[in-house]
């Protein structure tokens, strides 16, 4: 019988990272998709604010993303740009539950994108350097299949506990995965860089 499994390749590092993005995912899918709602019904405020909350939040995630590459290749360390901004985001989760002004939800969902925009692209990075070049897109693969996991549960769950529990108190709880996936984050293990032959390269 062959050894062949979809999960052959699939380092720890990558699993790891795949269980914190499925946690994160969960957490963030509880909470942002009932986002505009809230603003709506519960704040009374209107499609403007949405859409400048929504927009401010996506802009700032893009624009760090390749500041957060740059610095993470710059010092040669990822797992400590992965940890605080996974810190970050999972900080802001509860914080929903306390807004009364539309302007407190902007300013908490663009410090939350601040912590995506920081960590996907060393997050990337480790994926990238814990896989066998033979694997790579599957390990991509894999972490993106946790990603959608987390994310279907996350609204899922969201939609049966609205009736129930109400807006204030679902941002409460999607503290909770999110906790634990920065937990996990401190299993991971990084690669060790020799920087000592870079420096020995020779002038021409």
């Amino acid at each position: 019988m062959e050894k062949n499994s979809i999960f052959r390749g699939i380092t720890r590092n990558i699993l790891i990272l795949g269980f914190v993005s499925l946690f994160t995912d969960l957490s963030s899918q509880m909470v942002f998709p009932l986002i505009p709602l809230f603003l709506t019904t519960a704040l009374g405020a209107g499609a403007y604010a949405v859409g400048v909350v929504e927009g401010a939040a996506e802009t700032t995630a893009s624009l760090l993303k390749v500041v957060s590459g740059y610095w993470s290749d710059k010092i040669r360390k990822r797992k400590p740009f992965v940890l605080f901004a996974y810190s970050l985001s999972s900080l802001t989760k509860p914080l929903f539950a306390f807004a009364n002004v539309w302007l407190f939800v902007l300013f908490i969902r663009v410090i939350e994108r601040i912590g995506k925009g920081l960590r996907t692209a060393p997050r990337d990075a480790i994926v990238a350097e814990s896989a066998d070049e033979r694997v790579r897109g599957k390990a991509y693969g894999f972490h993106r299949a946790m990603d959608g996991i987390g994310s279907v549960m996350g609204a899922v769950l969201a939609f049966l506990l609205l009736p129930v529990a109400g807006y204030r108190n679902i941002f409460l709880f999607a503290f909770i995965p999110a906790v634990i996936a920065v937990s996990i984050i401190l299993l991971v293990r990084e690669k060790r860089t020799d920087t000592k032959k870079e420096k020995r390269t020779p002038s021409l």
